[in-house]
């Protein structure tokens, strides 16, 4: 072993604490540190993007938890929202990044940043039996419908790989 420190002062005129290159353990540390840094640095980068096959496990289960789920909303107003939210909220992957968009033929592509593969998810609702009454509100189901008020749904959802058309 060398008699020179782990730690020397640094010469550079702070008065911090420098590894030792004279010393065997001040050359480890000072080779293994950048190492162990950029692990930890691809480590982090890996939770914070989506992959392909996380990303088709979170539509998977974000369609899975959507069917029969309860919604407060009106038929007419995107629900965009509860698609991204359900694939957002599904506990897989970083859980931020997702987009989905209505299209065309009534279906939401849902995608990522991250990823190439875009899914096309449909929603459905079906009108619950609940009724939520506010005060001074319409009682009878018609009136509300008619007034475009929001009431409760039970959602009904499926996909298909790739981009709705």
């Amino acid at each position: 072993m060398s008699d020179e420190p782990v730690f020397v002062r640094s010469r550079w005129g702070t008065s911090r604490y420098v590894y030792n290159h004279r010393n065997p353990v001040g050359l480890a540390l000072i080779v293994i540190t950048p190492l162990i840094a950029l692990g930890v640095l691809f480590g982090l980068r890996a939770d914070w993007t989506w992959g392909e096959g996380e990303f088709r496990d979170a539509v998977r289960k974000g369609v899975k938890d959507l069917e029969g789920a309860r919604q407060y909303t009106t038929p007419e107003s995107d629900h965009h929202f509860i698609v991204s939210g359900a694939v957002r909220d599904s506990g897989i992957g970083p859980g931020h990044g997702v987009h989905a968009s209505k299209a065309k033929n009534g279906g939401y592509t849902v995608g990522t940043e991250d990823t190439e593969t875009e899914y096309c998810v449909f929603l459905s609702l079906t009108r619950a039996e609940e009724r939520i009454l506010l005060p001074g509100a319409p009682v009878d189901a018609e009136a509300l419908s008619r007034a475009g008020m929001p009431a409760l749904y039970l959602s009904h959802a499926t996909y298909v790989e790739g981009a709705c058309r």
